[in-house]
């Protein structure tokens, strides 16, 4: 894989033809463009959900870069973020290189390229002179506001000036400049309320799928998708020419990272104490010491530290695998999980006792029953 970004040029240096670097740090230091290269991300995940099973890359290839496929990265769109209070004009978007750069994603013949997308949160405004019936000059303002605009839509002047800047910077013909993977879109995120739009679009995706889901829980998946773009946006210890598997590993999120996410807030959610005493069937004794453990584990899945969610993790997966039969009632299944769980992590027992796993085992069985009831 020879394509990357060119995070080690930190200066500014004069190019020469053919040498047109893809920056993506040069615009995502300016105000507020890492925060909403975020919240764009994520909204890019949410509307894509139902029909790619993709991945989604940050600020490495380019701002944002869209396989369609996790598993098979055949076809590839490249996405550069722009961000202005009122509007950005085509001629900003030529003498500071982002169509050029885009351009140069063309290179790779790895992967099939779909779309090079310039992404504002603003009209795209497109100026031109022209000449009325009286032979005056004057100037033609067209502004763009559509969610997606392809440039073949651009008046012929602009596109031959485009044309013509790519080929003048990439040292080729302006007849052998194609444009036609090339769309401008304008995002419905606004810069001071990048964050707030974003989240109520989670919350009425959410809402759409599972209808019974709690606020809260759909406050854990924001902020657990937030916070995992976030880590992901940010490493920046990749070598320019990494591998397709590094790149998934350190700056990727996958439509499956998504589900995961929600999937384990549907699981970690607690339900009623109530609930969880009718299905273990507690006695006095064995209530008391439950509900106290309860309580930890409602404290721990608000927290949700690296241990709980390691205990957690390990508890479903040994769910999977033990199956609940008609023979055995809930209080027997929560056992063998515990069981289990001890014979394979032993030193577990000091965090969490026997009755914290019975109790979060029961939880998770509860959940599991909501969600098919979805």
């Amino acid at each position: 894989m020879n394509k990357g970004n060119s995070r080690n040029n930190k200066s500014k240096k004069t190019q020469k033809k053919n040498d047109v670097k893809i920056d993506t740090h040069s615009g995502s230091m300016a105000y507020n463009r890492l925060d909403m290269q975020v919240s764009q991300t994520l909204h890019m995940a949410i509307e894509l959900f139902d029909n790619l099973d993709y991945l989604l890359v940050l600020d490495y290839y380019d701002d944002i870069t869209l396989f369609e496929s996790d598993a098979n990265p055949e076809v590839v769109s490249y996405y550069q973020l722009k961000t202005k209070e009122e509007s950005i004009s085509i001629n900003t978007a030529i003498t500071n290189d982002w169509l050029t750069k885009l351009y140069t994603q063309l290179e790779n013949p790895e992967w099939i390229v779909k779309e090079l997308g310039l992404i504002t949160n603003c009209p795209l405004k497109i100026t031109v002179s022209i000449k009325d019936e009286t032979g005056k000059t004057k100037n033609k303002t067209d502004s763009y506001v559509a969610e997606r605009t392809s440039f073949s839509q651009f008046n012929p002047i602009t596109l031959e000036l485009i044309k013509k800047d790519i080929a003048s910077k990439k040292g080729i013909k302006v007849e052998d400049v194609d444009l036609s993977k090339f769309v401008h879109m304008r995002t419905t995120l606004s810069i001071p309320k990048h964050k707030e739009i974003v989240e109520q679009e989670m919350l009425n995706f959410l809402h759409a799928k599972y209808p019974k889901m709690t606020i809260d829980s759909h406050k854990t998946i924001f902020n657990a998708m937030i916070e995992i773009l976030t880590k992901k946006q940010s490493y920046e210890l990749l070598l320019d020419n990494a591998d397709y598997g590094e790149v998934r590993q350190k700056k990727g999120v996958s439509k499956k990272d998504f589900q995961r996410v929600i999937d384990e807030a549907i699981y970690i959610s607690v339900p009623p104490f109530k609930e969880v005493e009718k299905i273990l069937g507690l006695q006095e004794n064995d209530l008391f010491k439950a509900s106290y453990e309860y309580t930890k584990l409602i404290a721990d899945s608000k927290e949700s530290t690296e241990s709980f969610i390691n205990v957690f993790r390990k508890v479903r997966s040994l769910m999977k695998k033990i199956q609940m039969t008609p023979e055995i009632n809930a209080w027997q299944y929560s056992g063998l999980v515990c069981k289990e769980l001890l014979k394979d992590k032993p030193t577990i027992q000091y965090l969490y006792n026997e009755y914290y796993i019975r109790v979060l085992t029961t939880c998770i069985m509860i959940n599991e029953m909501r969600k098919y009831n979805e």
